[in-house]
This record gives structure tokens, C-alpha cells and sequence, in this order.
């Protein structure tokens, strides 16, 4: 491909992600007119279609979809190349970052990290995902597809292209049930508490003596493990807590949080004689950005939404 330039790919890519060329042309500061120029020469230089009109929508050819990742990756190492030279404004900022986190603990808090953003870089997006907690994970990391992975496990140690740090932990003391339960009222015993059955927001597909550290800790204390079962969304799972009798275990500002907006939970503190643990948070970068300061602002925003949180 020759004789094309970035602001050409860059509307290309704003053309199919919108699907409207003069929403497209409004992103990079051009006219319709002038766009669908630069998009005729751009599509010449291909030699063959990239994309169709099809209707009002603009769809992909099998050489497009073949080429659009390249061209999106070109287009973001630009735009980072960019922002990362110089002083970093983040109210100038257009980058579209990528956070993939656990949704099981109270903390990062998501929700005002986005609020940080639209106040702090209006013109930046930040998307949310939710991690694989596999080797996809990292993988994303290494394609560019995710700028920071907030893991329960720190990355292999022979990973040397990522570096991460221990964001937060989080003590478990605190079980949030149903307001109905049929079998704890006001306080719970230990036996109460392993006689029932319980949920577990988890995602790795571990061995069930080893997925939840609760029960690794019941395990060496010589008490039994949990009758868990195990719900990747913590969505489902909190819907399952409220209709049922089922018990989840989280951390006292997760207990907290869940009160608060779940009018049909209750929360009580976890038997005296339980034994103690702890669950990490860790935040996973890649070399790539290890240097960028829009992502050593972004990492920073996360430290901060964070703060406080190991206790």
C-alpha cells in the first residue's frame, strides 16, 4: 500500500466504527466533502475494496476485515506515539483505553474512575472488560487490545514483558445473604456458616480445593471446604443470593456496597473463629505502555480510586 497517510487510516477507522461519514469527518475536524475525498484516495491505494455501502451502513469486505486490524494498530501506536512526547494534558487527550478487571471486590472503584476520566479527559474513552484469567489475558496486552489487567494473581514470573504491582487487598470478613433467610438470624456460628451453601464469584479453572483461598485457609485448619457453587458473573450471583438461601463471602466495603443498593440483602460479620483471609488485587501492564504517560496517568487514576484499600 502506498501514498497513504494517518489521518487517512485514522478516518477510516472512525468511519466504520461510527457507520456515519460526517460523524466520521467531525471526529478528525474535516468536512463530509473533504472526507469522502480522502476516503476515494484511500481506498485506491488498497487496490481493491476495503469496505461497502450497504444501505446506510458501511460494512467490511473478506480483504477488510483481513487488513482493519493492522490499520487500527498502526493508527493507535500513532496517536500514542504522540501523547506520549511532550507534556501529557489530559483534557487533550483522544485515546481509547482498555481496563479489564475482576468484578467480584468493592475496589478499584470503577465508577469513579470513569467519572475521573469524563472530568479529567473529556475526549478520551475508557472502556471495561472482563478478564479471561488465561493466557488471552496477556495476550491482549501484547496486541494492544488491553492497556491494564486488574488480575487476583500477580502474572508468571517469566513473563518479562509486563510488570505489575499489588493494587489493594482486600480482608474477607463480612457473608451477605438474603433479609428472609430461613436458617441465620441476627449473629452466625461457624457451623452455621460451613452447614450452608454458598456462592463464589470466581473465574479461574482451578481444581475446587484451590480456586477460592477461603477454602484453601478452611482446608488447613482442618474444617471441610464450603458446598460452593462457583458463578463466573457476579451479576447472577447476587441475584442468586437475594431469591435463595445461598451465602456469599466478601470484604466489608463489598458487604457495604451490596447493602446499599440491594435492598433485599443483609450482611453479617463472619464467625469469630473463622479463619483469616486475605484476596489481591494486582494491576498488569505491558512494556509497550510501560513508558507512555497518557497509561502512566491511567495507572496512576487506578492507584488513586485504590487508595485506602489495603487494610
Amino acid at each position: 500500500m502506498k501514498n497513504a497517510d494517518i489521518k487517512q487510516l485514522e478516518l477510516m477507522c472512525e468511519l466504520i466504527e461510527t457507520q456515519s461519514l460526517s460523524e466520521a469527518a467531525a471526529r478528525l475536524g474535516m468536512t463530509p466533502s473533504a472526507a469522502s475525498q480522502s476516503l476515494s484516495r484511500l481506498r485506491a491505494t488498497f487496490g481493491e475494496e476495503v469496505y461497502v455501502r450497504q444501505g446506510n451502513a458501511y460494512r467490511l469486505t473478506p480483504h477488510g476485515e483481513q487488513v482493519m486490524g493492522g490499520v487500527r494498530a498502526i493508527v493507535r501506536h500513532w496517536n500514542e506515539a504522540l501523547q506520549a512526547s511532550g507534556d501529557f494534558d489530559p483534557s487533550t487527550c483522544e485515546l481509547r483505553f482498555a481496563v479489564a478487571c475482576v468484578a467480584h471486590t468493592a475496589s478499584p472503584d470503577l465508577v469513579r474512575l470513569h467519572a475521573d476520566m469524563r472530568r479529567l479527559a473529556p475526549r478520551a474513552t475508557l472502556d471495561f472488560q472482563v478478564p479471561l484469567h488465561n493466557a488471552v489475558d496477556v495476550q491482549s496486552l501484547r496486541a494492544g487490545k488491553l492497556d491494564v489487567l486488574c488480575a487476583s494473581a500477580p502474572p508468571p514470573p517469566d513473563m518479562r514483558d509486563v510488570h505489575h504491582e499489588l493494587l489493594c487487598t482486600h480482608a474477607l470478613t463480612h457473608v451477605v445473604l438474603g433479609r428472609g433467610h430461613p436458617r441465620i438470624g441476627e449473629s452466625m456460628t461457624l457451623a452455621q456458616y460451613l452447614g450452608e451453601e454458598h456462592l463464589v464469584a470466581h473465574y479461574r479453572n482451578l481444581d475446587p480445593a484451590s480456586r477460592s483461598p477461603l477454602d484453601a485457609a478452611l482446608l488447613a485448619h482442618g474444617h471441610a471446604a464450603r458446598r460452593a457453587t462457583y458463578v463466573q458473573s457476579l451479576w447472577t450471583a447476587l441475584h442468586m443470593v437475594s431469591r435463595s438461601d445461598y451465602l456469599l463471602t466478601v470484604s466489608a466495603e463489598g458487604a457495604r456496597v451490596l447493602e446499599r443498593y440491594l435492598s433485599e440483602v443483609r450482611s453479617l460479620p463472619l464467625p469469630p473463629d473463622m479463619p483469616a483471609v486475605r484476596s489481591e488485587l494486582h494491576m498488569i501492564w505491558h512494556e509497550r505502555t510501560h513508558r507512555s504517560r497518557p497509561h502512566q496517568w491511567l495507572r496512576e487514576r487506578l492507584r488513586e480510586v485504590c487508595a485506602g484499600a489495603i487494610q
